[in-house]
C-alpha cells in the first residue's frame, strides 16, 4: 500500500509540474489558465495511471443521446 501512496505522491508532483509549465507557457494569453482548470484531467489521469478503469462512466447508448457510431479503428500507418 505504501508503494501506491508514494506513486500517487510522485504522480501528483509530476502533474503539478506539467500543469504549472502549461499555464506559464500557454500561447493563448487570453485563456487565463488556472490549476483548477485541470481538476477533471487530474482525476482521469489518476484513474488511468492506477489502473482503476472501472471508475470511468460508460459511454451512453444512442437512445440515451450517445453517438450512433464510434470509430475505434486505428488510422493506417502513413
Amino acid at each position: 500500500m505504501q508503494d501506491k501512496t508514494e506513486f500517487s505522491m510522485a504522480l501528483d508532483q509530476k502533474l503539478d509540474e506539467l500543469i504549472a509549465w502549461s499555464i506559464k507557457n500557454t500561447s493563448a494569453k487570453d485563456a487565463d489558465l488556472r490549476f483548477s482548470d485541470f481538476t477533471r484531467l487530474r482525476k482521469e489521469f489518476h484513474k488511468l495511471a492506477t489502473g482503476n478503469l472501472h471508475a470511468t462512466e460508460p459511454e451512453p447508448e444512442p437512445e440515451e443521446g450517445g453517438a450512433q457510431y464510434i470509430n475505434d479503428n486505428p488510422a493506417p500507418w502513413p
